[in-house]
């Protein structure tokens, strides 16, 4: 079985792109979560919530 090189970290503007996108779709994760509650959409902002969750917990492994 061949082995493929192993790739370095990436390059730093790589890497400062997908932080400003990650912080991006936390952001809003967030404004959705507190305007769908603000505007009584409780069960909605729970199902947002709960994708955000699962979104960057998959993220972080």
């Amino acid at each position: 079985m061949d082995t493929h090189p192993v790739r370095s970290g990436g390059d730093v503007g790589v890497r400062w792109f997908y932080v400003l996108l990650l912080a991006v779709i936390a952001i809003a994760a967030v404004v959705g979560v507190v305007s769908t509650a603000a505007m009584g959409q409780t069960p909605v902002a729970i199902a947002i919530g709960i994708v955000a969750v699962a979104f960057f917990s998959r993220v972080g492994c």
